[in-house]
């Protein structure tokens, strides 16, 4: 089996060695961890984003940053392909690890989490578990972890903070926000895995979805990030054949469709884990099945409902 751990360490030496070009900067600490700060003091780019996400997404997928027209404006569009999307979205790019110490607070994701099983009931979904003596992990945070954050991430690894590579950046930046665009098939896979589907069934899958703009406050980025899939992501899935699940795998299929994140939000004092999970789910579908060469599609773009959130004027 694949150890999604060892799979991306190509991608890692990418970014130590093109440190200046990338605006990123990294650390070794006194634990002899490593720290890559690709969007937390340092600027970060395109560039650092589209690596930062091929980690997320274990090796298993390719990111690329391509421009889109919708309603006449000029928006960025992450485009993403993904082999073994089980492991490669479920197993690793779902942010599925909450991190939190004195001081620090942030969302961990990629690959490590196969070592350390967070959450169990997915790997045991997937039937997967990497063994990899390297650590390599994506934070979502908006401070750079110290060495205690990262001894504890190594003993729950099971290996040595020297072992340990730590990605970091802040949802709103430059970074951050090219990720956040390459989420749309994982927020199809987990809406499918949390509607019963045996998402091993989907054997490879590839999405577009817009970049969000970055914004003064963080709330208000994020809320807009979680638009740019529910109203305009896009995700085709090649699966075994037709399958009804598929019909309520959209953002068109939840009660609270029509609403912006930003007003789900307010709805859920502020918090996002209590906003109406069938909200996260991708605009549209499309499923072609392996076995019966069926296709069917699912769901609607909203270009009007994703540029108010945007806060472009049409």
């Amino acid at each position: 089996m694949i150890s999604v751990n060892e799979n991306v360490t190509k991608y890692v030496d990418q970014l130590l060695d093109r440190e200046e070009e990338l605006c990123i900067k990294s650390y070794y600490l006194e634990n002899k961890a490593t720290v890559i700060d690709c969007g937390i003091n340092a600027a970060g780019s395109i560039g650092a984003g589209i690596l930062f996400a091929d980690i997320s997404l274990a090796g298993l997928g390719k990111v690329s940053v391509v421009p889109g027209i919708i309603d006449n404006f000029y928006i960025n569009f992450a485009q993403v392909y993904v082999d073994r999307p089980a492991i490669a979205c479920l197993g690793s790019q779902k942010p599925g690890w909450k991190l939190k110490a004195d001081g620090f607070a942030g969302t961990g994701y990629g690959p490590a989490r196969a070592i350390s099983q967070r959450p169990k009931n997915i790997y045991a979904a997937i039937n997967y578990v990497d063994d990899a003596e390297t650590a390599v992990i994506n934070i979502e945070t908006q401070t750079l972890p110290a060495a205690k954050e990262l001894d504890y991430i190594a003993k729950q690894c099971s290996t040595d903070p020297e072992c340990v590579v730590a990605l970091v950046a802040r949802p709103n930046s430059i970074a951050g926000s090219v990720v956040s665009g390459t989420r749309v098939v994982e927020w199809a896979m987990n809406r499918l895995f949390q509607l019963g589907y045996d998402i091993k069934d989907i054997t490879t899958a590839s999405g577009a979805c817009p970049i969000t703009p970055l914004k003064r406050e963080e709330t208000d980025f994020m809320g807009a990030s979680f638009d740019s899939i529910a109203y305009y992501g896009m995700a085709y899935l090649y699966a075994q054949g037709r399958n009804d699940i598929f019909k309520e795998a959209s953002s068109l299929s939840s009660k609270s469709y029509g609403k912006s994140f930003k007003a789900l939000l307010r709805e859920s004092q502020g918090d996002f884990s209590k906003v109406d999970p069938t909200m996260y789910a991708p605009a549209r579908i499309m499923v072609n099945g392996i076995q019966d060469g069926s296709l069917e599609t699912y769901g609607k773009l909203d270009p009007a409902m994703l540029l108010e959130s945007y806060g472009i004027k049409r």
